[in-house]
């Protein structure tokens, strides 16, 4: 078995999703998937590949993270940064609804 920490797990079972959903909010506001795609740091063929997956319903049904997503549509689509911490936050809540375990963050 190889070890990896809760964080690289995250990167392939969750971020990849969180990424498509903010893409998603964005061009919901009317930011072409082009430039959403820029923004939010993933590819479209990602994007195609990811938007059509249960894991985008599943975490959009949970109203805290959904919120939480809402907002950090509103601030990439306002031009601001997202702090790291703050999408740590995110990342460790979804996590949980994977029954991954959250870390210790």
């Amino acid at each position: 078995m190889k070890w990896q920490t809760e964080c690289e797990k995250a990167y392939s079972l969750v971020v990849p999703y969180l990424r498509t959903i903010l893409i998603k909010k964005l061009i919901d506001r009317g930011v072409p998937i082009r430039r959403a795609s820029k923004i939010v740091g993933l590819s479209i063929t990602s994007y195609e590949k990811h938007i059509k997956d249960d894991k985008i319903k599943k975490i959009l049904m949970n109203d805290d993270i959904n919120d939480m997503l809402d907002a950090l549509a509103s601030r990439l689509y306002s031009g601001d940064k997202i702090e790291p911490t703050t999408f740590c936050l995110v990342c460790s809540t979804t996590r949980k609804i994977f029954d991954l375990s959250p870390c210790i963050f």
